[in-house]
Formats: structure tokens, sequence, C-alpha cells
């Protein structure tokens, strides 16, 4: 293998564990990535490697095939398995003993004989970092709202489900807010459709700045529907964030639109996580409906002051 120093790497730098028991080669590309500006883990077996995943995550591991304890094969089905999120370079001086798409049929992302040079790894790393990066801004993508940038339904029932297994686990309170914009169709039919977007895109910024940051979420749910989660806030705490909305969207001054806006707090009820995050949703929905239908819109509403006849 040629030790000739590699170029810097433009994706960026990665965790990677490098997984061999031969100590002349753990060094060298220890030395070799980290020249690349990566952050080197080291381990001498499957077992070993396995252990250093449990303490400390990373973004591609470099494995020998052939080891004592647990070998390559092993733990790249063990990665699979627990970490799929992690991609493996395997590495082999046996190259009649392992073929190439036995052992992509593990898991592996790549698979590379020796010797080899490190020009030659270098190239397979750049490469998986770019299927990396396209995979991330492909999910990414497929998380966010096209037209406001939020994030749309399908990751609100996610982050959700997410959510409210913590709020269980660690027994603090979750609220749930849904709004919408008070007389939107009328809006749309005097200044057009481009104006309805352009109002919606306003709100959509508007709900970023007005939450906590790294720990509310902000959704376009549907039309002129929103949803905020928001994790150790109880109903009354949200209320205060849920009027702080409303009175950063009158002064985007926006026509005579406004907003109406319902909240619940979870309930822990059922013994059932799935019946008790539906009953949140229709909870606040049951508020937002309140609101709308029997309040004329235009101010918040909590599901634990919802008539008897409403609750649902």
């Amino acid at each position: 293998m040629d030790p000739s120093v590699p170029t810097p790497n433009p994706f960026g730098p990665h965790k990677i564990l490098v997984v061999d028991d031969e100590e002349s080669l753990r060094d060298l590309l220890h030395e070799a990535l980290i020249e690349l500006g990566h952050s080197v883990l080291v381990a001498e077996n499957g077992r070993q490697a396995l252990a250093r995943l449990a303490e400390t995550p990373v973004d591609v591991i470099i494995t020998d095939l052939q080891m004592p304890e647990m070998d390559g094969m092993e733990l790249t089905v063990e990665v699979r398995r627990r970490y799929p999120e992690v991609d493996v370079i395997a590495i082999t001086g046996f190259s009649n003993r392992y073929h190439y798409a036995e052992v992509i049929a593990t898991g592996a992302a790549d698979f590379i004989t020796k010797p080899f040079t490190l020009d030659k790894l270098e190239a397979k790393l750049i490469r998986l970092f770019r299927e990396r990066s396209l995979r991330a801004r492909l999910q990414e993508m497929a998380q966010r709202d096209p037209l406001t940038g939020l994030y749309n339904r399908r990751h609100f029932e996610t982050v959700i489900a997410d959510e409210a297994v913590r709020s269980i686990r660690y027994r603090h309170p979750l609220s749930l807010m849904f709004m919408d914009v008070d007389r939107f169709k009328q809006y749309n039919d005097q200044h057009g459709h481009r104006a309805g977007d352009a109002l919606l895109v306003t709100l959509a910024d508007i709900l970023p700045t007005s939450i906590r940051d790294h720990v509310d979420k902000a959704f376009r749910y549907g039309g002129d529907e929103f949803l905020v989660v928001l994790p150790m806030l109880e109903q009354a705490g949200a209320l205060k964030v849920a009027e702080r909305i409303r009175t950063n969207y009158r002064k985007a001054g926006l026509g005579k639109t406004s907003l109406s806006i319902g909240i619940a707090e979870l309930r822990v009820e059922t013994g059932d996580l799935d019946r008790d995050i539906e009953q949140l949703i229709r909870r606040a929905d049951a508020s937002l409906y309140h609101v709308k239908k029997h309040l004329g819109g235009d101010r918040t509403w909590c599901a634990d002051d919802l008539p008897a006849a409403l609750e649902p």
C-alpha cells in the first residue's frame, strides 16, 4: 500500500472507525484519515468495534474481513442491523475467499482488496460521502413542504411519535398546537393564489421565530393548516406561545386574515401509545374547530376547556 499523503476531502470531515487486527495497518489508516481531516477511532476486531459504536456514533466503518473473535462479515451484519445509517467498507487480502457480491449482500457499501493505495481508498470514500450527501438531501426533501420549507405531515407523524415516547419515558408534558388562517379563501379570491401562497410562506417564516429553537417543531399539515409540537410544555405554556404567534402574525399585516389555534396536551390514558397520540391530535383539532365554528375565529382555545359535548 502506497503511504503517499492524500488530498483534502471535498465533502468535509466525517467520523470513521477503522477495524483491523493488524496494528501497522490500523496505524497507517489512522494517520492517513487524520490527514484528510476526519475524526478516527480504531478497534482490533468486531467485538471491540461494536463496543466503540455503543459509546460513539460514526459515519463510516473501514473493516478487515479476516479477524479473530468477530470477523468483518459478522461485524457488517451486526452494524446493518443495529446502525443502518452507518456505511461499511470491507477490506480483505483473501480475494479468492470473499466475493464482492457476497460482501455487499451482508450490507457493506463497498469492498477493497489488499494491497491497495491510499488514493484508491480515498476515491471510494469520496464516492461514499457523495452518496451519503445525496441520501441526506433526498431525505430532507421528503420531510419538507415544497412551498413553505416547513416539515410536512409525513414527518410530523414521525416526530409526534418520538416526542410522545420521550414524554412518557421522562414524565414531562407534551403539547400540540393546531392552527389555520381565518378568511384564507376570501384572501385568495381577492388577491389571487400567488398572494395566498405568499401569505402561507410568511406564516411559515413567523412560526420558527415564535417558538423555541431546536426544541419545538413547526409543520405544514396541508392547505392553510399548520401544527406546532411543543415538548416539555403544558397547555398553559403552550397558550403563551400561541398568543405570541398570533401577535407576530397580526404585525405582518396580512389583510383581514387572522389565526385560530387549538391546543391539547398528551394524556396517557389507554396504555396504547398510538391511541393516545391519535387522541392528542383529535383534541387539538376539536379545540381549533370550536374556535372556528363556535367562537368566530381569531383566538386560541385549550382542549381542557372544551365543552363536554365537543370532547372527541
